[in-house]
């Protein structure tokens, strides 16, 4: 008798949409042309005020993968996302953000990276950025590759924490649902929601690595009308974001000596390019 093939671990594509209905059908179509077989996309709605919920639904009706829930009320972009973590039954998750289409084979393609790496606990790609109708009006691809063979907690903090390049990316990847829930959530910090994402990143990188394919397999579609565009900069804000950020590693469910050591190489990291930024901002002036 042969052997029987491992049964594949489920995925969940956590979707949160609010007032998209003007560009979310490209994603949900993107999702549904997955290779990948076992993947569940569980789409909640944030009240929105346009048809975006409507859409949703007729497009999962003949669909059994698709399921579509409506918020009562507005929780915000972190409620919407932290309700999905919560009610998401998979052993991978991802989030399906509403106006970034994947390519067919990103579910295949990541799945694959994190099942050779037991360590890592994220799995991410490369990106095409799509500026079409914008001032620049151009399609690029977009990499973050600081984290190849980036072995310990340290190092991944001393990467991630000036907040430069882009730093973003790894958000649009594939993660554990066990190092999610060990993080908890994503939190709001002083400055709102504004790039809640970077401590949450910060968060997960301190329980395991990150792994890099180096294939374009997201688009990311800049907008106007997009929900991080019209979030609002308050004086302060990357203090607050920064907080955050120490907040998530003081609770990293680490050895209280390793997390004192981590949150002292964060203040270290961060300070030093704080004061070599001002510095820079001086010399020019200067000129």
């Amino acid at each position: 008798m042969g052997t029987v093939p491992a049964p594949r671990p489920r995925v969940v594509a956590c979707m949160p949409t609010w007032n998209a209905a003007a560009f979310v059908e490209p994603v949900l179509r993107s999702l549904d042309a997955q290779t990948y077989p076992d993947l569940q996309v569980l789409i909640s709605d944030d009240a929105s005020s346009d048809a975006t919920a409507a859409l949703c639904e007729r497009f999962a009706r003949d669909r059994p993968r698709f399921t579509v829930h409506r918020q009562a009320r507005n929780r915000g972009w972190i409620g919407n996302v932290n309700w999905l973590l919560k009610h998401a039954e998979g052993e991978y998750l991802f989030f399906a953000f509403h106006d970034d289409p994947l390519e067919p084979s990103y579910v295949e393609r990541l799945v694959a990276a994190l099942e050779a790496a037991p360590d890592a606990v994220l799995a991410f790609s490369d990106i095409t950025i799509d500026l079409r109708g914008g001032a620049q009006n151009l399609v690029t691809q977009w990499s973050f590759p600081d984290l190849d063979a980036v072995a310990t907690a340290r190092e991944r903090l001393r990467v991630l924490t000036p907040m430069q390049g882009h730093w973003w990316i790894p958000n649009r990847g594939l993660f554990r649902r066990s190092a999610a829930r060990s993080v908890g959530g994503m939190r709001r910090h002083l400055a709102g929601e504004l790039s809640a994402d970077w401590p949450w990143l910060v968060h997960l990188s301190l329980l395991g690595s990150f792994v890099r394919v180096p294939e374009p397999l997201v688009r990311k579609v800049w907008r106007q009308e997009g929900l991080s565009m019209s979030w609002n900069r308050p004086p302060g804000w990357r203090l607050g974001v920064v907080l955050g950020a120490a907040r998530e590693i003081a609770a990293a469910d680490l050895p209280r000596r390793l997390r004192l050591r981590l949150l002292a190489d964060f203040w270290s990291h961060w300070l030093g390019t704080w004061w070599r930024t001002r510095a820079s901002w001086i010399a020019r002036l200067r000129r």
